[in-house]
């Protein structure tokens, strides 16, 4: 008769045990990796960053700059010196509450070490300045995600030993935008940030903290 008893009471257990632990697993999958910058810490919201290529060779940081004789709006550009640090930035979450900047999750990018009379520093992608191509220029909005703010949002994704800036937004449940990886367009004298297809050479990128 005992053993009886303790098996209704085990089997309860058991089962709050067992539901318990599939939830903390569900949860800690449910966790993205934090993106480190190249002192191996994790990236920061509200911390300020260089975004610079990996390796030698590749150029230096990023900048703004104008193209096609348009001054509005102005591109995220690559200084082909790669002595050049560029401008630092920020990260914005779509979750404000986060103070970590996780893998592959949506995220605004805006330049803090500059400042633009009549345009914000936050990244958009842009087809006007040149047709049939999806140019990241600055003039987007922070926060308020969904279908009104879908060309500002990126992503960072692991790239081999480093990482890439990544465009395909998820802020949104009924659209369905394109995706595609951030890699380099020469325009005339300038190194233009764009969002390319598959057979295009994604920009890898490392962060250090200013």
């Amino acid at each position: 008769m005992e053993f009886f008893n303790v098996a209704r009471f085990m089997v309860p257990f058991l089962l709050v045990t067992l539901s318990t632990s599939f939830l903390f697993l569900v949860k800690a999958q449910d966790v993205p990796d934090p993106v480190l910058d190249v002192s191996g810490n994790a990236v920061r919201t509200g911390v300020n960053y260089y975004i610079l290529p990996a390796g030698q060779g590749n150029g230096g940081g990023l900048q703004v700059a104008s193209i096609r004789n348009r001054t509005n709006p102005l591109v995220v550009s690559q200084h082909a010196d790669e002595s050049s640090i560029g401008g630092y930035l920020q990260f914005s979450p779509v979750n404000p509450n986060e103070n970590i900047i996780g893998i592959s999750t949506d995220l605004n990018v805006k330049f803090t070490s500059i400042h633009i009379s009549d345009s914000s520093t936050v990244w958009r992608i842009n087809t006007e300045l040149i047709p049939q191509r999806y140019l990241v220029t600055v003039g987007g909005v922070e926060g308020n995600p969904g279908r009104e703010t879908l060309s500002n949002w990126f992503r960072i994704d692991k790239y081999e030993d480093a990482y890439k800036l990544v465009y395909c937004p998820g802020v949104c449940e009924t659209c369905r935008p394109f995706c595609g990886e951030i890699g380099i367009l020469v325009e005339g004298s300038k190194r233009v940030l764009f969002i390319g297809s598959r057979s295009d050479q994604p920009l890898k990128v490392t962060f250090h903290k200013l």
